[in-house]
């Protein structure tokens, strides 16, 4: 579930009706003076000079980061309050296996099979689930991969002749075996996206802040799943396993120094501009137009109103073709010159 843009773009400059503007930041939504239409928007090029583009549509599609961030400083689309609010990630459980051979897991592709067999708790999910507290949980698909590339394992070795030894022995690389299980992650209100009121950006600008905690359900759910994945690589033939989490559970040090990192590091970034149908609970209506101005839309994750158990990559495209199409037949769809 890869989506790459270079793919999307060739074509879409191939028509000879589309620009790339490398190098560029928007900063400003550009509205009328009814502040229910927006008429284009302002950008920095590399140099730093302003510049504006006419449009008879705006689609932001700069992620679940900085599409609300743009909205916050322009004070656009937030009539409800939930702009930036039920952020989302993947909570990412890591079950890993140490063979006593060689496995060449870093050979080829990072991800070679995957199962969904937990997306759908079964009657013993659900029993497991109540026990925690909750009336159910979700797991996610499992991924199935290596531990990473040589530059990755050897960050993780002290320096000097024991570094050299223990790349040579190339433990991490050959002889992991790894299972990632890319979990839901409830949408909470107090996990956000807001501006930070200290730190700026190289515009000088308020840079945007995250907070982020995950809900008890995903907790339980890893607790639940990972001893499961845990006898799976034993039964392969594992000498050992551990689990580990992204983020970790308990207090973190984000001055501690640490070569895995510590910050979430999924790149599935969701929630923070919700769709829906009531503009007093959501920020975009169902065909991705703001609730606040009709004629700006939104084309990117930050719309999604649940993380489910799966890549959200396929999702995100669907969801841009339809954008697309609802424009293609629109009047006034297409950009006017600056």
């Amino acid at each position: 579930a890869k989506g790459d843009p270079v793919s999307s773009l060739r074509r879409a400059l191939g028509t000879g009706r589309g620009q790339v503007r490398p190098e560029s930041h928007v900063t400003e939504i550009l509205l009328d003076g009814t502040v229910r239409r927006a008429t284009g928007i302002a950008y920095l090029d590399a140099g730093g000079a302003r510049h504006e583009v006419r449009a008879g549509h705006v689609v932001l599609a700069g992620g679940a980061f900085e599409t609300p961030r743009l909205l916050l400083l322009n004070g656009v689309g937030n009539s409800s309050g939930l702009v930036g609010r039920h952020l989302m990630f993947h909570f990412q459980t890591f079950v890993v296996g140490g063979f006593g051979y060689s496995l060449h897991g870093h050979r080829g592709r990072s991800v070679t099979h995957l199962h969904d067999d937990f997306v759908v708790p079964s009657k013993e999910d659900l029993v497991a689930a109540r026990a925690a507290g909750l009336p159910w949980f979700r797991g996610g698909t499992v991924e199935h991969g290596a531990s990473g590339t040589p530059i990755q394992e050897a960050k993780t070795y002290p320096p000097g002749a024991a570094h050299t030894a223990a790349m040579a022995a190339s433990g991490l690389r050959d002889k992991l075996w790894v299972f990632t299980m890319q979990g839901e992650d409830l949408p909470q209100a107090g996990n956000r996206v807001d501006l930070d009121p200290a730190v700026r950006d190289a515009w000088c600008r308020p840079a945007g802040r995250v907070t982020y905690a995950p809900h008890r359900h995903e907790l339980a759910a890893s607790a639940h799943w990972a001893p499961l994945l845990e006898d799976v690589l034993r039964d392969a033939g594992a000498e050992w396993a551990f689990t580990s989490t992204s983020p970790p559970q308990g207090d973190l040090d984000l001055h501690e120094s640490n070569p895995l990192g510590i910050a979430p590091a999924s790149r599935h970034v969701m929630g923070t501009c919700r769709m829906g149908e009531d503009p007093a609970t959501s920020v975009v209506a169902p065909d991705g137009r703001f609730h606040d101005v009709e004629n700006l839309l939104c084309a990117d994750s930050s719309v999604f109103v649940t993380s489910a158990g799966f890549n959200p990559t396929l999702t995100l495209v669907a969801l841009a073709i339809r954008t697309a199409r609802l424009l293609a037949g629109s009047k006034g769809a297409h950009p006017r010159a600056p």
